[in-house]
């Protein structure tokens, strides 16, 4: 990539980044004997100058995704970069790029056997244990190298610059600035490798990092050269600094630094600034109930309701229709618990569990009779449709007391029965919708307020259309599949963030990261 930028862009970008290092000695002191600094180099600074000088889209949906994305014309053809963006010494080693410490249970007994090997083996030779371990490593590597392509997967499709189709040109490429060692002449080397998915059946185990830490490993897909350390569940990947240098730039410090601030000072603090993409209202929540789990047979798992829209007259001929299609093909007992799964009440959670469990032996038991056509039948007569979803809001009836016109003009009320209070919807459906904008891709879907109290966000023509996104394409699900707690923190989502910019009556919505021991400014639960 970094050879088909163009050269004037190159240069902009060359004397922001400089301009920024020449200022290094106001951020650290000197050593007593005066040693040389190591240029420093901010990296949200130098995302932002990349985005803006390159013309680039910022993408930072997770601790796993793109930073930026690209588009590059050369000749005819136009090609897409997606772009990691990093900056570490140049003599510094791996580097950190995924962490999984909130699935690391997942695989704590593979760790716990890694240990008693090594416990059991205390004569053993490295080579002896990794060769022991070597099965558990490749579990593990394999575990989390799926979660890492899965996480990049859910970023791409979040992508803001552009969608990518099967015919694009695509690159996915790190860009590195590595400033020079303390001591040295100051430089920073601008560096670039490939950013790819692991090749999950490529792997290749290296083996542990040394005898006294047996749970940290390194592996490789013949690609890229990757560490696993266990103690906080972290991913390295070694970027062979000094073998992916394209650009060299000479730093110099700036002597008059104190009067550099000063002016910019002056400068920005005298301004009346406008901004348009100023956020003027904010509000985020848990995407997880108060037990750290996802509703099982609501919201994102709508799909997923053991009680059927159906009427019982409409189900009655269904399932008429479906034991006269089957009966001399499938045997009783399945056909009976189909018929208890139609019939049987679900009106508490645990007959709803109940109900839920014998759905799912249902179909292990049907699949075993390799009958498609009956698997798809059953499929659609035991589950909703599998796109089926809406966006819960939490305390809906506060919420929108409080903020009466955060999704649209009027969209209700608060009505009163005796000391009994619930928010009351407009029957009028039109004064209820609003443009969704999915954040950072910037997708628009017409969405509205519906249900009890206001309680659900829908896809305004079809219900399916935010579950096609959100299920499938940012969660990763498969048809079918619910949405778990564990999905979530496979994809380091947690949370979501609705809200307004200026000038502007469109609801934007991201999903995020929230850390339980520092909640954001925004957060309304």
């Amino acid at each position: 990539m970094w050879k088909d930028l163009l050269p004037e862009e190159k240069e902009e970008y060359k004397k922001l980044i400089l301009a920024f290092s020449s200022l290094t000695e106001m951020f650290c002191q000197k050593s007593v004997d005066d040693e040389i600094l190591t240029p420093i180099i901010n990296s949200k600074y130098q995302e932002t100058i990349f985005q803006k000088v390159f013309g680039a889209s910022a993408e930072d949906i997770g601790n796993t995704s793109y930073d930026a994305s690209l588009k590059l014309k050369k000749g005819e053809k136009e090609y897409k970069y997606l772009i990691g963006i990093k900056t570490f010494g140049i003599n510094s080693g791996d580097q950190k790029i995924a962490q999984f410490k909130k699935v690391s249970p997942q695989f704590s007994e593979t760790i716990e056997i890694i240990k008693r090997n090594r416990d059991e083996n205390n004569d053993a030779t490295k080579d002896e244990l990794d060769e022991l371990n070597n099965k558990e490593y490749l579990k593990i590597a394999r575990y989390i190298s799926k979660l890492r392509n899965d996480r990049i997967d859910s970023a791409i499709e979040n992508l803001k610059g552009f969608k990518i189709k099967d015919s694009d040109n695509v690159q996915s490429i790190y860009h590195v600035l590595m400033p020079s060692k303390k001591g040295n002449q100051p430089e920073i080397f601008v560096g670039e490798t490939s950013y790819d998915k692991i090749d999950i059946n490529n792997i290749k185990i290296n083996g542990s990092t040394s005898i006294n830490n047996v749970t940290n490993f390194t592996f490789t897909d013949g690609n890229h050269q990757y560490k696993y350390t266990s103690s906080d569940s972290q991913l390295y990947m070694k970027f062979n600094n000094k073998d992916i240098v394209v650009d060299e730039w000479k730093v110099i410090y700036a002597d008059k630094a104190y009067d550099i601030f000063k002016d910019i000072s002056n400068k920005v603090y005298n301004q009346d600034l406008n901004n348009e993409n100023e956020i003027t209202e904010s509000y985020s929540w848990y995407l997880l109930n108060k037990n750290g789990e996802v509703e099982l047979f609501s919201g994102f798992n709508g799909f997923y309701a053991v009680g059927s829209k159906m009427s019982k007259e409409y189900k009655e001929k269904r399932y008429k229709d479906l034991y006269k299609k089957y009966k001399n093909v499938i045997p009783e007992n399945i056909l009976k618990d189909i018929y208890s799964f139609l019939f049987d009440a679900s009106t508490t959670k645990d007959l709803k569990i109940q109900k839920s469990n014998l759905r799912s032996s249902i179909i292990k038991n049907i699949k075993k009779l390799n009958q498609e056509e009956f698997i798809n039948d059953i499929y659609k007569l035991l589950y909703r449709p599998f796109n089926e979803m809406y966006i819960p809001i939490p305390n809906s009836k506060y919420f929108h007391t409080a903020h009466p016109n955060f999704f649209a003009k009027n969209i209700g009320s608060v009505s009163k029965n005796g000391n009994k209070e619930k928010f009351v919807l407009n029957q009028n459906k039109e004064e209820r919708k609003f443009n969704l904008i999915f954040e950072p891709s910037g997708d628009c879907i017409t969405s509205y307020i519906t249900q009890d109290n206001g309680k659900a966000i829908e896809s305004y023509e079809k219900q399916s259309y935010l579950g096609e996104w959100i299920l499938r394409n940012v969660f990763r699900l498969e048809k079918y599949e619910p949405l778990t707690s564990k999905k979530m923190n496979e994809l380091g989502i947690n949370g979501i963030r609705l809200y307004k910019l200026k000038n502007s009556e469109d609801i934007h919505i991201k999903f995020i990261w929230i850390d339980e021991d520092c909640l954001p400014d925004d957060y309304c639960i």
